[in-house]
């Protein structure tokens, strides 16, 4: 009966209204924009797409005229927090930093900083067409001629990108682990093509790909929502000042908090798992020839899912129950932003982190080399699930007891302030 009457609770809530609005909406703007069948490529196709390679050969030149070009115009992108940010060096870093590319290009720090014929690279307008259209004609970079030392190793080109990373600041695409992501990019061959295409076919294969998408898009709405829900279900016992007799009851402080927190979990999963079905239908009809295996997938899709609705509720709880409802919510948009931005958009998985990002239908053998970090990062967020859940029980039991007496003197001068305050408003 506490069960049922907690998801009353939460059911006719306005926040887990929002929620319900606000996953509906994510699958019906972004996935289902997105949903296509998988063609087989053809041979002497125009274009099969574009694939990142570990090649050295490729990302060297590519990154060196990147930052030259950065370098000669003075200013540099970065994105240290997931926000953009136009760098610009001090004499000193300045001087750092021509030095890497003294050390890169072959040339002396003079040819560098005389060079005056620099050009950024842009579009320049070339008349109309005859239909009065304006034609518009893409302008490479002019630099100044150079070319990679034959003694420069790979190794030590990375150190120098490391460097001039540091100089920049951090997050701009010098960092070694961004190199090939923004260097490495090369036009994918029929043959790499035909390989990609046998993976996402293969046996068990087609149901992932299409769940792997549709976890994607879902997994930004869940990485946030659900605290709004948590944060107002917790709140609504001091807004409607039942605690005091909530605290006094014979029930125990485990049965109370879980059946509440497991309210939660189960109110948000059932729009989720129905989104989930939906997919299922459709693709099936996008394929009416084959026989699609769901099970592996949909296997998948929960423990990618799932995680995310019980680590963000257990935070939001927990801190709702620590500070107040606002600053959950606040401090989880906060981590939700800053790992959303953090993360790339296609075959990110992190062993630790909250977003998991595989925005592709293809790219089946990325996904399958990060298997086992998708594993440790959800068997982690569980984890993380479990010890907020632990840490509201026990502040909820100290409560109880009459116990955290540190919080409210804590809170006291605030309640003070805002008492006088309300008294000359008055006056």
């Amino acid at each position: 009966m506490l069960f049922v009457k907690e998801c009353k609770k939460v059911i006719c809530s306005l926040t887990f209204v929002l929620f319900v609005v606000t996953v509906v909406a994510m699958y019906i703007s972004q996935y289902s924009n997105d949903l296509r069948t998988i063609a087989q490529p053809r041979p002497r196709q125009d274009d099969y797409g574009v694939t990142i390679r570990e090649d050295p050969q490729l990302i060297m030149p590519a990154a060196v005229q990147s930052l030259l070009g950065e370098y000669l115009s003075g200013s540099y992108t970065a994105y240290p927090i997931g926000l953009y940010k136009n760098v610009r060096l001090k004499e000193g870093k300045r001087l750092e930093m021509r030095a890497v590319l003294e050390e890169l290009t072959g040339l002396s720090g003079e040819e560098i900083d005389g060079y005056n014929d620099f050009s950024e690279a842009r579009f320049v307008h070339e008349g109309t067409d005859e239909d009065g259209n304006p034609v518009m004609r893409y302008q490479e970079m002019v630099l100044p001629a150079y070319s990679l030392p034959e003694s420069l190793t790979y190794e030590r080109f990375c150190e120098l990108m490391d460097k001039a990373d540091d100089l920049i600041g951090g997050g701009s695409s010098y960092a070694v682990e961004t190199l090939a992501g923004y260097f490495g990019k090369a036009p994918m061959t029929y043959e790499e093509a035909m390989e990609e295409y046998e993976a996402v076919m293969a046996p068990g294969q087609l149901g992932r790909a299409y769940l792997r998408l549709h976890c994607d898009y879902m997994g930004i709405d869940l990485a946030v929502m659900p605290v709004f829900v948590a944060a107002a279900l917790w709140q609504l016992d001091r807004r409607a000042r039942m605690q005091s007799l909530i605290y006094t009851r014979k029930s125990s402080t485990v049965r109370i908090v879980a059946t509440r927190y497991l309210a939660l979990v189960c109110c948000m999963t059932v729009p989720v798992l129905l989104t989930l079905l939906y997919t299922v239908c459709l693709v099936n009809g996008m394929y009416p020839q084959m026989s699609i295996n769901w099970g592996s997938g949909l296997g998948m899709a929960l423990l990618w899912l799932l995680p995310d609705i019980l680590a963000v509720s257990a935070v939001g709880i927990l801190l709702t129950e620590l500070f107040s409802p606002l600053l959950a919510v606040f401090l989880q948009c906060v981590w939700w932003f800053l790992s959303l931005q953090g993360t790339k958009l296609t075959g990110d998985v992190g062993r630790f982190g909250l977003q998991l990002r595989h925005n592709s239908l293809g790219n089946t053998l990325l996904w399958q080399s990060q298997e086992s970090n998708f594993l440790c990062n959800r068997l982690a967020l569980t984890a993380l699930a479990l010890l907020c859940l632990v840490l509201t029980l026990w502040l909820y039991e100290q409560k109880r007891k009459g116990g955290m007496a540190w919080m409210n003197r804590l809170l006291s001068p605030v309640k003070v302030g805002l008492a006088g305050n309300r008294k000359e408003g008055g006056k």
